[in-house]
């Protein structure tokens, strides 16, 4: 143990000494030591803390200046000038310095990962909820570590490769949204990426969500959905009147029903108990916080993500919530890249719309918009003319979706088919149509 202290004191002055001979390998090692705890001993860190005072106040950084900013108080506590000409008179190779900071970073995380290797046990053990917080701090960390080891070989035969069988086969990078006006603006949703969906309270936001999701479980594609505001049950009563396109949402959520409708409910619950199998579909209303909704997702390996909504994800940090947000969205980009999937967030919007004379929705009125519109691929608004306004030419039976952002495509918005009362959207007002006749409604607009 004392040798292994002896030779991290000797690496630390060295760090320090290669500052004080060549300013210009500050730059070089302040990345690994932003921490101050990455120095084991209390000299080198006074020393240290001492040269970035110097940096900040834009005095040249050397020896003679080290020494001559030296206070009553560094004395006493041990920073005296012959430790500073001590550390300078280490012999190194001035090409080592950083090396020697990048294994003393390299240590330093390994002692972090320990501590919160620990602190995983214990709450764990303690069942505290909190447990993945830990864990996922712990995985940043051992992520930090394997970022200081060599690097990955790139290979650009292999990547070019794998660009051109993306071009040759879209599918699996894009996944269908299962409507075709919506496909019209990116051609679906991307792998790695995120997609926000925006809207007013009861403008039918959770609604659109909910008919992306029953397409894509249609089409093949693993679903998993966080709830964040209604309960599975709620949910459920939603994708019934959905995949029915009889049933009515205001009478399932009342319990009014007569012979036929039991009779219906029968069959679509036979329908869906094979169409949201398991294996295809799952779905969390009791998840409240990011790091407990990781686990599920890496164990589940979803097609796509759907997450109803962010502004109520909890989060033990203290920082202002608009940086909440914006760590929220990029911890949602990288879990989508790294598990190659496509996420679906709901975002609500602030009061900005509210002010204005034109009721559409702009990027500016996400709230949080900055965080959220930056890392987004696509960006959709649901606008609910009528909802806004009952004299609306576009009658109850059309909703619009703005895309006002889309990264790999064009932006502009289409008018899709609306039936509120059964959960539903459709292509067009044509299709609802359609779709009436066929299940013999015969309910004027």
């Amino acid at each position: 143990m004392g040798k292994e202290n002896d030779h991290n004191l000797v690496a630390e002055k060295a760090i320090l000494g290669g500052v004080l001979r060549n300013e210009e390998n500050f730059d070089k090692v302040s990345p690994y030591l932003k921490d101050e705890k990455v120095l084991k001993d209390f000299e080198t860190r006074l020393l240290w803390n001492k040269i970035k005072e110097l940096k900040e106040s834009k005095t040249p950084i050397d020896l003679i200046s080290v020494c001559n900013a030296l206070t009553k108080d560094d004395r006493l506590l041990g920073l005296n000038e012959d430790f500073v000409v001590g550390c300078s008179e280490i012999e190194s190779l001035e090409t080592r310095t950083e090396s020697y900071a990048s294994q003393l970073y390299e240590k330093y995380l390994l002692r972090k990962i320990i501590n919160k290797s620990k602190e995983i046990q214990e709450k764990a053990e303690g069942n505290y909820p909190n447990v993945y917080e830990t864990i996922n701090e712990a995985h940043t960390l051992i992520g930090n570590l394997i970022n200081i080891k060599p690097s990955r070989e790139f290979s650009v035969n292999e990547q070019l490769t794998e660009a051109i069988n993306d071009i040759s086969s879209k599918e699996k990078k894009l996944i269908d949204t299962g409507y075709e006006s919506i496909n019209r603006f990116a051609g679906g949703l991307t792998r790695g990426e995120i997609t926000i969906i925006g809207g007013r309270p009861g403008h039918g936001k959770t609604t659109c969500m909910l008919n992306l999701l029953a397409k894509a479980v249609s089409n093949g594609y693993k679903v998993i959905l966080f709830n964040r505001e209604l309960p599975n049950s709620e949910v459920f009563k939603k994708l019934i009147c959905l995949e029915s396109e009889k049933l009515s949402y205001s009478m399932v959520r009342k319990g009014i029903y007569n012979q036929n409708d039991l009779d219906e409910l029968e069959r679509v619950r036979k329908l869906m108990l094979t169409k949201y199998a398991s294996e295809r579909f799952l779905m969390f209303d009791d998840i409240r916080d990011f790091a407990s909704s990781v686990p599920e997702i890496k164990k589940f390996k979803p097609d796509i993500i759907f997450d109803d909504y962010i502004q109520l994800i909890c989060t033990d940090s203290k920082d202002d919530r608009r940086f909440q947000i914006e760590k929220l969205v990029n911890n949602y980009k990288w879990l989508s890249k790294d598990m190659q999937c496509a996420t679906v967030i709901v975002s609500q919007l602030n009061r900005n719309v509210e002010y204005r004379g034109s009721k559409m929705p702009l990027l500016s009125d996400l709230a949080e918009s900055g965080s959220i519109e930056q890392v987004a691929e696509n960006v959709f608004f649901v606008f609910y003319e009528y909802k806004a306004d009952p004299k609306s030419k576009l009658g109850s039976n059309v909703i619009t979706l703005c895309a006002r952002k889309v990264r790999y495509g064009d932006t502009g918005s289409v008018n899709l088919g609306y039936d509120g009362d059964k959960c539903t959207i459709y292509n067009d007002l044509n299709e609802l149509e359609n779709r009436r006749q066929i299940t013999n409604e015969d309910i004027p607009f």
